[in-house]
């Protein structure tokens, strides 16, 4: 990709060699943050800083910490569909990092089952997506089973059409928590705790059930090998689960 260059829709599939987890796993809260940031810009703009020649052509590279790290990462189209493969990070001094990324491409050891999901990879950090500027809210899990989504609007917990939006450890926190002092059923509260369940705190819960009701992007990952799960026109990263 060069500079200048895009992705369809300005989206891709970000995906991290698990090597690359492991770096992260070493950087201050802070410093992943930070670079998983830049990552996460390349969707919108891909060309980075360094296109790579032989034995690396077609990778590039991206200055992230103030200019002392790099990342190495290509950025592609399969089908229609953007795909950034992000391999190492090292230090920009010498040619540290392009001997590490030389022989993880030299190696195999890319593959599709040794890579991780930008989304994944939030999750193994601890970091919240909003933290890297992404809507985590915007996605649609799959649905609880008809019986305890039936369970739920009879309660009187949740109307129908939000109990469809729901996933399993979500309409069973509802069904936990959404009870009122007296023992009688709290639809607002009942809601609050299902998407508590997700992340520990309260969100919009409007925005969030509108959200999920718009159509999906479906875009097919190439990596992940599955449809995204994001809504429709959504800005950035696709999202496999």
């Amino acid at each position: 990709m060069t500079r200048g260059g895009h992705l369809p829709g300005n989206q891709a599939e970000v995906v991290f060699s698990d090597i690359l987890v492991e770096q992260f796993e070493g950087l201050s809260q802070a410093d992943q943050t930070a670079v998983l940031a830049e990552i996460v810009a390349l969707c919108a703009a891909p060309g980075g800083k360094h296109p790579q020649r032989t034995p690396l052509a077609g990778w590039n590279t991206l200055d992230v910490l103030g200019g002392t790290r790099r990342v190495v990462y290509r950025a592609t189209t399969v089908e229609a569909v953007g795909l950034i493969e992000a391999i190492c990070l090292g230090p920009r001094r010498d040619s540290e990092v392009y001997d590490m990324a030389t022989a993880l491409v030299g190696s195999g050891r890319l593959t599709d089952d040794e890579v991780t999901q930008l989304w994944q990879a939030l999750a193994l950090l601890g970091i919240v997506a909003e933290t890297v500027g992404l809507d985590g809210w915007d996605y649609r899990p799959p649905p609880a089973p008809d019986g305890l989504q039936r369970a739920a609007v009879t309660s009187g917990l949740l109307p129908s059409n939000v109990a469809a939006m729901l996933s399993i450890d979500e309409i069973q926190a509802a069904m936990t928590l959404g009870w009122d002092e007296s023992g009688r059923p709290d639809p607002i509260r009942a809601l609050t705790a299902a998407l508590t369940r997700v992340r520990g705190r309260a969100p919009d819960t409007g925005a969030v059930i509108a959200n999920r009701q718009a159509d999906r992007c479906d875009a097919l990952m190439p990596r992940a090998h599955v449809r995204c799960i994001r809504r429709v026109g959504h800005p950035g990263p696709h999202r496999a689960s």
